[in-house]
């Protein structure tokens, strides 16, 4: 009794305390409560709906019909489209991402070697200049480049000898041409936050290791590389997330052909929701998607914890 007596009373006083100080803060509390609200109402309803509605029939219509399992059992036997759908994704997320996580690192390694600080402010600023460009302008830009008639990918091919190439409708070059896109893959704030990593790494470690007759290259990988490995996992991890959601080639460009060629996840949930009007068949992908992602970071960060205990 007197055990459960002061349990009682212990927890009585936390939450007696845990009152005063949320009433010493009161008007702090009042000020984030609209921040609280939006991200309830527009970022954790809409996930949990999302879920919510995964075991139902749920069309666009309104129309509801519990499901159960019935929408994952649906897309998880889908061999037609959905699973070669994710083959397809890996196929152009692999080489996007080393490509956009180390041409940058490579083009932030060549700036912050030259020694005028001039140079160094210009390239910052050339790199940086691509961002006003919306990404869908840049996207409908490459479907000029690659048009097969007048594009400028077109003349360069002929300039070597080739003939004319229907470069986003052939199952042979659409995947290339997708992960070609972008080039020189260095506009934006990759190298930019891959500079400012190389510029806290401490002036006297570089040149400590150069008097111990350190080459650049080693310097690089010995120095450099474990420095800055938190931004290498951050543009991994976050590239991860965006490609497994992206779709925008293939909405703006492609249609997801030729035939399923270019058909990714993000892609596939979409013409259910929207072209279809099953929304909740969709709610079930989106939920799956979520998961996998969820996965492909927890394994991001572990292997990223190893190595960061290695070096």
């Amino acid at each position: 009794m007197e055990r459960t007596e002061q349990k009682r009373g212990g927890a009585g006083n936390f939450f007696r305390q845990l009152g005063k100080k949320l009433y010493s803060s009161r008007k702090a509390y009042l000020f984030l409560l609209p921040l609280f609200f939006f991200l309830l109402a527009f970022s954790y309803y809409p996930a949990i709906s999302g879920i919510y509605h995964s075991f139902f029939d749920w069309r666009d219509s309104g129309a509801t019909a519990f499901r159960g399992f019935g929408n994952y059992i649906e897309f998880l036997t889908d061999t037609e489209v959905f699973w070669p759908s994710f083959l397809t994704l890996f196929k152009i997320m692999i080489p996007k991402l080393l490509i956009n996580i180390f041409v940058p690192l490579i083009v932030a390694e060549l700036i912050f070697n030259l020694r005028s600080e001039r140079a160094k402010g210009l390239y910052r600023l050339l790199i940086l200049v691509p961002i006003v460009a919306p990404g869908v302008v840049v996207t409908l830009i490459w479907a000029y480049i690659y048009d097969p008639n007048f594009g400028l990918m077109t003349a360069v091919w002929k300039l070597f000898g080739g003939g004319v190439v229907d470069w986003l409708n052939d199952p042979k070059t659409v995947i290339p041409a997708i992960i070609f896109m972008g080039f020189p893959w260095i506009g934006g704030t990759n190298v930019l936050v891959y500079l400012s990593g190389l510029n806290a790494i401490s002036a006297e470690t570089r040149e400590s290791a150069r008097l111990d007759g350190a080459s650049t290259f080693r310097i690089i990988f010995s120095i450099d590389l474990p420095q800055i490995l938190g931004q290498v996992k951050f543009y991994l991890i976050n590239g991860i997330i965006v490609f497994m959601q992206d779709y925008s080639v293939q909405f703006l460009l492609t249609n997801g052909g030729p035939g399923y060629d270019t058909m990714v996840p993000g892609y596939y949930m979409y013409q259910a929701a929207f072209q279809q009007g099953r929304m909740g068949y969709a709610s079930a992908i989106g939920t799956f998607l979520f998961a996998v992602i969820m996965i492909f970071t927890v394994i991001s960060f572990k292997l990223g914890k190893r190595q960061e205990a290695e070096l």
